[in-house]
């Protein structure tokens, strides 16, 4: 550890003299020049976690640990291939992340099977990608970020993950209590924070903060968790989550809303999720929080072996009053999306059958989607979106499955990605020694296949039966069809 960084964390610590002892400390010195572990979420989407991770294990030498706090989570020991590095990372089979920012969700149930859910500050998208996989697609949620830069991250990680029910937005997350009260089942609030988080990772670098910047935080913070409480049904669920161990971000900002809105929320004790005691505090320095706060968690990083976090699930009993306002409009006929018509549903439903032999029409209904078009192209649209939300401007919405071409159907990567685990027909299967170089983003020349080349659009395996993608057959090669990026 450097005389810098070494500095900046004995100045973070002093803050915690009261709070930690000297040996624990000290701990949270000794781990500092250690890495954190990776942590991978399997898609559930796209493949069998508790499959695929054995799988996984066994191509790239990993030795994997499970997650005991979340289903299809596991924590990666060691690698002899990096995890961000294979086909399958680079294709949302699964999701690297720290895995302190996989708890926020694992709070959560879900018992309504098409919730409502509001991602209040989504990107770069991991936790919206989580609860996608608990709700099984089945529910609709708002991914919004109120960063516009931030958004173009947000739309890659979700089309990546392949979910459909779902919508990207743009706006201030202090606005959906106003626009939409008493909407959602269920609200997720990760925070904007000053990642004090007393283990720093490239992700999140050590940086210095000030109280002055904490307490401004701790208003927008504030002002974001009430905002979410209005829009969150009576009775309804919320998290709230900052990457910061400073209790200005954290604790203090619940106190200040129970204090605000007595009677109207309480902290769910969420303790027995974790295999180690991480209370938060209900003191700090001069202040005294509700004893309920106790019932959050503060992941301390020498105890978790994570990077420092903070969340708490917050129950609502009674609806908060807001100053109604009506939310941004755009006609969605503006979108030129329009509902496919009952020749075209028939059509598209008899060529997948046909040419992949799937029955997606089964899909479409169980997921709560309809087949929309524009143009050429054909997407998948979620139907509680058209009922809640029609004419609320987004950046990114469903799924794009794919498009006519010279009346023939030329399918999306995301529409092979996500549904060609079920495919029976339409399959074409490339030696190992090509793989190489289809992952590469390369043409196979003269592939060897029984299959007639006449342009037909293929889902591309591996002896191993891993989905690598699109790909188009041609006279004496396969079109490489992959998104063009780097793995």
């Amino acid at each position: 550890m450097t005389d810098t960084k070494a500095q900046r964390i004995d100045q973070s610590l002093q803050r915690f003299s009261g709070t930690l002892s000297e040996a624990e400390m000290l701990k949270i010195k000794a781990i500092q020049d250690s890495p954190l572990l990776s942590a991978i979420r399997l898609n559930p989407l796209k493949t069998n976690p508790d499959e695929a991770v054995h799988d996984l294990a066994a191509r790239y030498g990993w030795q994997v640990e499970p997650l005991i706090f979340s289903d299809n989570a596991w924590v990666i020991k060691s690698a002899e291939f990096p995890p961000g590095k294979t086909i399958e990372h680079r294709l949302g089979v699964y999701y690297l992340q720290d895995a302190a920012s996989i708890v926020p969700v694992s709070l959560m149930t879900f018992d309504h099977p098409h919730p409502l859910i509001l991602d209040m500050a989504a990107s770069p998208g991991g936790k919206t990608t989580h609860l996608v996989d608990r709700t099984h697609d089945q529910g609709f949620i708002l991914s919004n970020d109120a960063s516009k830069g931030r958004i173009p991250a947000l739309r890659s990680v979700l089309a990546n993950w392949c979910g459909i029910n779902l919508a990207v937005t743009n706006f201030p997350g202090e606005k959906y209590g106003s626009w939409y009260p008493e909407t959602f089942d269920s609200i997720l609030l990760d925070a904007p924070c000053s990642m004090e988080n007393l283990r720093p990772s490239p992700a999140h670098p050590l940086r210095e903060t000030t109280q002055d910047e904490r307490l401004r935080l701790q208003d927008r913070q504030a002002q974001l968790l009430i905002s979410g409480l209005q829009a969150l049904k009576t009775g309804g669920q919320m998290v709230y989550a900052t990457c910061s161990l400073a209790p200005e971000e954290d604790e203090a900002v619940i106190n200040r809303v129970l204090d605000t809105l007595p009677g109207t929320i309480s902290i769910e004790n969420v303790s027995g999720l974790l295999p180690f005691k991480a209370p938060g505090l209900t003191t700090f320095k001069t202040e005294t929080y509700h004893p309920e706060l106790a019932h959050t968690l503060r992941l301390w990083p020498h105890i978790t072996g994570m990077s420092g976090f903070f969340c708490g699930l917050i129950k609502k009993h009674k609806p908060i009053p807001s100053l109604i306002e009506p939310p941004p409009s755009r006609d969605f006929a503006l979108t030129q999306l329009s509902p496919a018509d009952q020749n075209l549903r028939e059509n598209f439903y008899q060529v997948i059958d046909q040419h992949y032999g799937f029955d997606i029409d089964s899909h479409i209904q169980e997921a709560g989607l309809k087949l929309f078009t524009r143009f050429e192209g054909l997407y998948l649209i979620p139907e509680a979106y058209l009922t809640h939300f029609k004419d609320l401007p987004f950046e990114f919405i469903g799924m794009s499955i794919g498009q006519w071409h010279q009346g023939d159907f030329q399918p999306s990567n995301a529409f092979i990605s996500r549904f060609g685990r079920y495919f029976t027909t339409g399959i074409i299967q490339i030696e190992d020694d090509h793989v190489p170089t289809w992952t590469a983003g390369r043409d196979i020349r003269h592939p060897q296949t029984y299959q007639k080349p006449t342009g037909q659009y293929l889902l591309v395996v591996d002896r191993a039966g891993r989905n690598l993608g699109l790909g188009k057959l041609l006279p004496k090669r396969l079109r490489n069809m992959l998104p063009r990026v780097s793995v």
